[in-house]
């Protein structure tokens, strides 16, 4: 009987060891039942990182932050981190803090390095990014110069809204008299608008009419067009059949002007052929003196020549 009231404490002992266990894991934001492994890095500025933050892979949650110290020798602070077994941290991977602690969403972003990288050893140093990709410490650097330019921004305004102010209270000033101007001009004009309203009402209406008529016109005259188009799409063709023929013509001509050049056929000799215009002329002289001749002594061809011959 003592012997079962012991197994029983003994069985309760490991229970409470085990729920003691798995609740610390749980507190600290360490999967209760996969195995994790440690590793750390060294930040100039935790912004608000604690235990238990979130250490996230691309956006997903893969760990949690173990522990954060500051170290006053190297002025430094040690940030140790829980990352699931299954993901390979290789050497090339660097850890930056990122999120606002106003916020309340500070976390560990890890980058990992190629795959191909041998793994850093479980507790292995992670390189840390620099500092200068943090937000809010860009904007707390900037913060001073911002607030001097924006100063300069404001006192520009300021002055510039005064002087305008001044020119608006002076009636001898420009401004004060362009918008005397301007006001005159819009009364003048809203006037003349005014007093012409009918003539502008005429003139719309007319232009409505005159815009109707030429749109019935054009509907009326929309086969009278169609007839021009075909009649004015022929000629062209007819035209282009001209030239087409003119351009042969042209080409004949070209070759048969060659062929006078070259001396071929009879008018190419005869121009080409000094001898034989010489030879025509000669002919030509020689006819024309016996016409002549043959007119003034007629008898003498004549004389051995009977009528019944000659006819």
């Amino acid at each position: 009987m003592r012997f079962a009231n012991e197994l029983k404490v003994g069985l309760a002992l490991l229970v409470s060891v085990a729920i003691f266990i798995l609740g610390i894991r749980y507190l600290k934001d360490v999967p209760l039942f996969s195995g994790t492994h440690e590793y750390y890095t060294i930040v100039h500025n935790a912004n608000g990182l604690i235990a238990g933050n979130p250490v996230r892979v691309s956006g997903v949650k893969v760990g949690s932050v173990a522990g954060v110290s500051y170290d006053a020798d190297v002025d430094s602070i040690f940030v140790r981190f829980n990352v699931d077994r299954k993901i390979r941290v290789t050497n090339g991977s660097f850890a930056q803090v990122a999120g606002i602690d106003a916020l309340g969403g500070v976390r560990l972003d890890v980058t990992l390095g190629p795959r191909e990288n041998p793994v850093i050893p479980v507790g292995g140093y992670v390189r840390s990014a620099s500092d200068s990709n943090d937000l809010l410490a860009q904007l707390t650097k900037r913060a001073p110069r911002l607030a001097n330019q924006a100063d300069s921004v404001l006192a520009g305004l300021d002055a510039t809204l005064s002087g305008t102010a001044e020119l608006l209270n002076d009636p001898s000033s420009d401004l004060r008299k362009m918008m005397a101007a301007l006001r005159g001009t819009a009364t003048a004009l809203e006037s003349t608008i005014h007093a012409e309203r009918e003539s502008l009402h005429g003139i719309l209406e007319n232009l409505e009419d005159i815009t109707g008529s030429v749109r019935e016109v054009m509907d009326s005259q929309d086969d009278s067009l169609s007839i021009a188009a075909d009649n004015l799409r022929r000629s062209v063709a007819s035209l282009d059949e001209m030239m087409a023929s003119l351009k042969t013509t042209t080409a004949r001509l070209d070759v048969v002007a060659a062929r006078i050049e070259n001396g071929d056929g009879t008018l190419g000799r005869l121009v080409n052929d000094p001898g034989l215009y010489e030879r025509l002329d000669s002919v030509a002289t020689n006819l024309n003196e016996l016409l002549v001749d043959f007119r003034r002594r007629p008898r003498r061809y004549l004389s051995e020549l009977k009528i019944v011959d000659i006819f």
